[in-house]
């Protein structure tokens, strides 16, 4: 069938987280399933009993319009839940992740489809966006890593490169734009934004008679509360006695900056005869004991006036905070860099440097009487590897069945939520893991080689699995369990039916890391068993060459592709085959 266009203006309303992630995944498989309703016809709001006084009531009230809360918001609003979407005072100053993967453009697909809100898709494929984002945001043809060490130029060798496939089209988000369109998209679908959109300021009240006073004087009430307002959320000191988050064990000074006048790396790092121009897409520059990611913006990507998201993260035992400006330790760092003291020497800021020390933390909880506690309010990660933007679409996605389904059943209670507490929980575990084995693996170019190229297989065959699974459940529409096999985690950040393959090399992955980290294998040998992981697995196209550490190049050709199907009928393991074929139990017009 035709997917419904979304170039039409937003304005108006559309058609139609090792040692805790076991007992996490084995708490959730032991909550009983139950599927989601679907939104179908928007119904009539599913609201709270008139009130004779007081402030507007609203089923829920969510907090934080950001990308996070204005998808959940137009979301809940199109399936017919009375919805009020509430500014907070971090939205505009709170970092943000800023880059997606085709992983990350594959659940903004199944956001759409699952939910009937056709213009999220278009946040996965840039073409789609509108024109005034597209201008200030811009397309991500690439993934780029350059390896470098203090005091020396960066060796022709150690550069990787993957050049993302076409058919997606991904993203560099300029926040402040794409923010504000996501909010008019909600506001479209009939989400209740406040006049003159006043942050608020406190949450009064208990489950089923909350109320949000806004900066104005005026307040909103509600009966359920879902806080994705940032740091100091309102909601996080009901969720218990202890303590509302907890450091993870990946722990970084992160600093960042909106910059112009980046000189492009390209004329200082060639990247190399198989390579485009890192100023193409993301480059993130590696150094033992941290990176540094680089984010161009616009059509326009060098000269003065190109502006450049600029992301650091930093081991603080390796490289310890030294000045009380973010600024200044962001220059006392890239003077040890003869190539990033060149690519820098004439940058100045237009979102003023900021910094904070650590910035990981996570949410011991997340369901309360009457609220959950998500997003950047239960979890703070680093940007690297589009993690922020990727674990925003999936616990949007996971919280919206959830919420339409409370809704629908008039039954709010804290059980009903648990399997959400799980999810956002497994999902924060996987990305500490993720990071601690980057981080690990930021001591050797050989390490990193082999670490980068396991991410990327991993995220690859996280967007076909995802994308076979939500076109099996499309091809059985009406279906009580329709969407249940996306709604079961797997291990390795994976929810949904996935090679058990892809779940073992990254465990090992981690569990190699921790050896290295722990001094008990030198980092060469530990990439030499990566690699020779990465040569035997039987579900690794031959194709793509993975194994070979002199390959640091991913072009994905036409012929390439002709080459990977045919492998994948004859030699591919079956659940391999299904997502690299079309296939089979699903209808053609389903497939994208």
């Amino acid at each position: 069938m035709e997917r419904p266009s979304t170039a039409r203006s937003a304005g108006g309303p559309g058609p139609d987280w090792a040692e805790g992630a076991e007992s996490v995944a084995a708490a959730e498989s032991a909550l009983p399933y139950e599927p989601a309703a679907e939104p179908g016809p928007p119904t009539a709001p599913a609201s709270v009993p008139a009130r004779p006084a007081g402030p507007a009531r609203h089923a829920v009230a969510v907090l934080g319009a950001h990308l996070g809360g204005g998808m959940l918001a137009a979301i809940l609003a199109r399936a017919g839940v009375d919805v009020v979407l509430v500014d907070s005072p971090h939205d505009a100053t709170t970092p943000s992740g800023e880059t997606t993967v085709p992983y990350t453009a594959e659940i903004f697909e199944l956001l759409a489809r699952r939910y009937g809100v056709p213009e999220l898709s278009a946040l996965g494929h840039f073409g789609e966006l509108p024109a005034e984002v597209r201008s200030t945001s811009g397309i991500k043809s690439s993934i780029g890593f350059v390896y470098a060490r203090p005091g020396a130029r960066v060796r022709p060798h150690h550069v990787v490169q993957f050049n993302v496939p076409s058919e997606h089209g991904e993203s560099h988000l300029y926040r402040p734009d794409v923010d504000a369109w996501v909010h008019r998209t909600a506001a479209g679908y009939g989400a209740k934004v406040p006049s003159g959109r006043p942050v608020f300021t406190e949450v009064r009240g208990e489950a089923g008679d909350f109320t949000v006073e806004l900066a104005d004087g005026s307040s909103i009430g509600a009966a359920f509360v879902v806080d994705m307002s940032g740091p100091d959320a309102p909601m996080l000191g009901r969720l218990g006695p202890g303590p509302a988050l907890r450091p993870l064990r990946h722990s970084s000074r992160v600093l960042t900056a909106h910059l112009r006048g980046v000189r492009p790396l390209e004329q200082r790092v060639d990247p190399g005869k198989g390579g485009t121009p890192w100023t193409g897409g993301t480059t993130q520059v590696v150094f033992p004991g941290g990176w540094i990611q680089l984010v161009p913006f616009g059509d326009r990507r060098t000269g003065d006036t190109s502006l450049t998201s600029v992301s650091v993260s930093l081991d603080p035992k390796l490289w310890p905070q030294t000045s009380a400006s973010p600024e200044e330790d962001f220059q006392q760092l890239i003077r040890q860099f003869p190539d990033l003291r060149w690519q820098f020497a004439e940058a100045t800021a237009v979102r003023p440097w900021s910094g904070s020390e650590p910035w990981q933390y996570g949410a011991n909880a997340a369901a309360g009487t009457g609220f959950v506690v998500l997003e950047r309010s239960a979890v703070r990660c680093d940007f690297t590897l589009s993690r922020d933007v990727t674990l925003t679409a999936e616990l949007v996605h996971e919280a919206a069945a959830r919420l339409i389904s409370a809704a629908r059943s008039g039954d709010w209670s804290v059980e009903r939520f648990r399997p959400l507490e799980a999810f956002q929980a497994s999902l924060i575990e996987h990305g500490d893991r993720l990071l601690r084995t980057a981080l690990t693996a930021t001591t050797d170019f050989r390490l990193w080689n082999a670490f980068c190229r396991v991410w990327l297989l991993h995220s690859m065959f996280a967007a076909l699995s995802l994308k076979r699974a939500r076109n099996d459940a499309l091809a059985s529409p009406g279906r009580p369990d329709q969407w249940r096999e996306l709604e079961r985690y797997r291990g390795a950040g994976l929810w949904f039916p996935v090679y058990p393959g892809f779940v073992a090399l990254f465990d090992d992955l981690d569990q190699v890391a921790r050896q290295v980290a722990d001094n008990r294998l030198a980092p060469g040998a530990a990439a030499g068993r990566i690699f020779g992981q990465l040569q035997k697995a039987s579900f690794v196209p031959p194709l793509f060459t993975f194994g070979d550490p002199g390959d640091r190049y991913y072009n994905f050709t036409p012929l390439k592709r002709v080459k990977v199907l045919l492998w994948a009928k004859l030699r591919a393991p079956y659940m391999v085959r299904r997502v690299l074929t079309p296939g089979a139990t699903v209808l053609p017009d389903i497939e994208r």
